[in-house]
């Protein structure tokens, strides 16, 4: 049997914060007890998405570290994976060091950062994720799969354009937020890592829905069946969306999970934009 699978981020398009409004929740298990699997495609590491991936029974492999780790949410092992080279981890460091924004170095499930990135330390101190906080200079030795930058939107988007210009040759460079920019390596993307999936299911799936609500979600609109987005994404992603649902805050996720249980995600749900 052909699966149907809904795909979708986690930070403004499932949920705000660190828990799943119970609606959303009974809303995907309703989903789930109808045929249907979910999965998560997220920024975040694993340990940092499993109380969401819980909440929503989303036990298909999740896509996290923006695309650059697939991994089994109930072992916690690597399925699939890229990591930044050592000269490009060295690079970006180089190129951001000195920017007034807060710097996290994403290595397996552990993040490395400098004494005076506090929020960095303290959320992810707080998520039970290790973090050390010793780095002095732009170099780790370590195998990192992915480096955010965070901050003011001004700064981010000032180093999105350097970062851009001098290292495209060797990174892929992307805001996950309006305060966030996320480096990975160079081909990877939540849309790549979901195409390594679904090009090993045979036969492929029935339907392919994602739901995402900023700029690294577009290049899973490349690959889904279906694309959508709550009203308040960025005008990229909300220019493409087949369907638009209520944000976040407003548990949209229900409208959108009722809407798909209504079968009506056929074909002509993807010729005329559907507002839920």
């Amino acid at each position: 049997m052909k699966k149907r699978i809904l795909v979708t981020d986690i930070d403004g398009t499932l949920s705000h914060g660190e828990e799943v409004h119970p609606d959303v929740a009974a809303a995907c298990t309703r989903l789930r007890e109808n045929g249907w699997e979910i999965m998560v495609a997220t920024g975040r590491i694993l340990a940092t998405s499993k109380n969401h991936i819980k909440a929503i029974g989303a036990w298909l492999p999740a896509i996290v570290y923006d695309g650059a780790r697939l991994m089994d949410p109930l072992t916690g092992k690597s399925l699939w994976e890229a990591a930044l080279s050592s000269r490009a981890v060295d690079m970006v460091l180089t190129e951001g060091w000195s920017a007034p924004l807060e710097l996290q170095i994403f290595t397996d499930e552990a993040a490395i950062c400098r004494k005076k990135d506090k929020e960095t330390r303290l959320f992810l101190t707080e998520a039970d994720v290790p973090v050390y906080d010793n780095l002095q200079t732009p170099h780790v030795d370590e195998r990192v799969f992915r480096i955010i930058f965070y901050g003011s939107e001004h700064e981010v988007l000032q180093l999105e354009e350097r970062i851009g210009e001098t290292l495209h040759d060797h990174v892929d460079v992307m805001r996950s937020g309006k305060n966030f920019l996320d480096v990975v390596p160079l081909g990877v993307s939540k849309g790549a890592a979901l195409s390594h999936y679904v090009d090993q299911l045979q036969p492929g799936p029935e339907i392919l829905v994602a739901a995402g609500d900023h700029c690294n979600d577009l290049a899973l609109f490349d690959i889904a069946h279906l694309r959508v987005a709550p009203r308040d994404a960025v005008p990229q992603i909300l220019e493409r969306a087949h369907v638009v649902m209520p944000p976040a805050h407003a548990q949209g996720f229900v409208r959108l999970i009722d809407f798909l249980l209504s079968g009506h995600w056929t074909n002509s749900s993807r010729t005329k934009r559907v507002v839920l």
